[in-house]
């Protein structure tokens, strides 16, 4: 006779004794004719001997069923039903640590389900950190790779960021493992499934993880993927993509010096609000910004105009948590005035530099400046009489625009000398040397060249009749082609220009 699977002892006989994972799979999500709740309550049960059914249950071996069971006892347990017992921690952790993905990719809803109830579970212990190194192993190891994108990575995210306490782990996993796949699958219950949300929440706070870790250029990333996720259904953008579009910028002028180009498929309407926005005129009165004007650049009221801004929209930045990023870009404006000073003077004052900034105290610029070189943002030295002197970089060189415009491609106009480190000129040169050789290969292939070849060394004596180039126009014997010697290139001089 069958095993009964309207009972607890029915449905651990399956699970211990199924040879078909995917039969076993079926059974234990069809709940039948008792409804979903009935079955729920089933799974949280113990046998009928009084044991516990995950006693006698292997992890590893019985990953299916051991998910089944622990997600159905939290999530009853959590919806205040009585009778059921919660789980030991340390079962859970064991669980996480130990289950074959491939049997919880059977049934990737009730991981899911699990991964949601394990805040709860970890917030009742006291510990909400305790979540984080279980829910890092199912969004991992659920995947068939761990840059699949599942419903369980935002958990992650916005769990390490409410206890603040971002791991190194999920830093690694970030920066090295960038979402380019999405783990699909279809579930009877709609609330489990991947969705447009998940994927923009997962970049929003990864971008906000990343900036918080000092990682500007990963973050900007992020931010630019959830700003620019395509909407479905032709549905208006999300207000988390608005939000994202205000970290990018104030992020861009923080670490890049102004706001950088957005994609051309960035949404209109996302833009036209940012415009009408504190953050636009923020934006503009940043030393990097492209409107001068705003930005009052090499005059003390430069500075003050930001920080006025600040203040007058202060609190509008506090309520949107980003005063913390708006206060790092007014300290960062005067550093980026001072870098871009390097581009103009050899020689500047400390009283000088002080000017352009909008500081005073020269003792705060001379701190400032140092602060500068010990981080090797420029490369200066300051003499005791307060003069600074720009150094160039190693390794770069003077030269005209006008005499390398051919190799960079286009250029802003009215450059006249630009500082160009030599790698990249002789980089640009071997581009140009490679395009030239290819053009020498497809003339030499072309039909009309050839023909006109042969027309030409026919009648200028040089062989005689023919396309070779031997004794009467014949081709070479292989020995009397030429040895490789001072006018040959060998395959090893060729590898440069490739």
């Amino acid at each position: 006779m069958a095993p009964d699977s309207q009972s607890i002892d029915g449905l651990i006989q399956q699970i211990t004794t199924s040879n078909n994972l995917e039969a076993l799979a079926h059974t234990l999500r069809t709940p039948g004719a008792s409804g979903r709740d009935v079955r729920e309550f089933i799974l949280a049960s113990s046998l009928s001997s009084g044991q516990d059914p995950l006693s006698v249950l292997d992890i590893r071996n019985n990953t299916l069923g051991v998910m089944y069971i622990l997600s159905a006892r939290l999530h009853m347990y959590f919806n205040a039903q009585s009778g059921v017992q919660r789980p030991l921690w340390a079962t859970v952790v064991q669980f996480c640590d130990n289950f074959d993905p491939e049997q919880a990719r059977l049934a990737p809803e009730r991981m899911i389900m699990l991964a949601k109830s394990l805040t709860r579970y970890a917030s009742d212990q006291g510990n909400l950190k305790l979540a984080i190194p279980l829910l890092y192993s199912l969004a991992t190891r659920l995947p068939i790779t761990p840059s699949t994108l599942t419903p369980i990575h935002p958990i992650l995210l916005l769990t390490a960021l409410q206890i603040r306490h971002i791991t190194p782990e999920i830093c690694i996993l970030l920066v090295e493992h960038p979402i380019d796949d999405l783990f699909m699958f279809t579930s009877v219950y709609s609330e489990d499934n991947l969705s447009y949300n998940d994927n923009l929440f997962y970049h929003y706070l990864g971008g906000i993880i990343l900036t918080r870790m000092g990682n500007y250029a990963a973050a900007l990333d992020y931010f630019e993927t959830a700003l620019t996720a395509p909407s479905t259904h032709n549905s208006p953008p999300a207000g988390l993509q608005l939000e994202a579009l205000k970290k990018l910028r104030l992020v861009q002028c923080i670490a890049l010096g102004g706001p950088q180009a957005l994609p051309k498929y960035t949404s209109p309407v996302l833009m036209r609000i940012f415009k009408a926005s504190p953050y636009q005129n923020l934006i503009n009165a940043f030393p990097g910004s492209p409107h001068p004007k705003d930005r009052g650049e090499g005059s003390p009221s430069g500075n003050n105009r930001l920080r006025l801004l600040v203040n007058k929209d202060r609190e509008l930045y506090l309520s949107e948590c980003n005063l913390g990023l708006v206060d790092l870009l007014v300290a960062e404006a005067p550093k980026w005035i001072i870098k871009r000073l390097t581009e103009t003077y050899v020689t500047l004052g400390l009283a000088e530099i002080g000017r352009y900034i909008g500081i005073d105290d020269e003792q705060q610029v001379r701190a400032l400046v140092l602060n500068m070189i010990e981080s090797r943002t420029i490369l200066a030295t300051i003499s005791d009489s307060g003069i600074v002197t720009f150094h160039d970089a190693p390794g770069t060189v003077d030269i005209s625009v006008e005499d390398i415009r051919p190799l960079l491609g286009a250029l802003p106009s009215g450059i006249g000398l630009q500082k160009v480190s030599v790698p990249i000129l002789l980089e640009a040169i071997q581009r140009q040397s490679a395009h030239l050789a290819q053009l020498d290969m497809d003339t030499g292939r072309s039909k009309d060249f050839i023909s006109k070849a042969i027309k030409t060394s026919g009648s200028s004596g040089m062989g005689g009749p023919g396309p070779g180039f031997g004794v009467g126009g014949t081709f070479p014997d292989e020995d009397e082609y030429p040895t490789p010697g001072m006018y040959a290139i060998d395959r090893e001089d060729t590898m440069m220009f490739g």
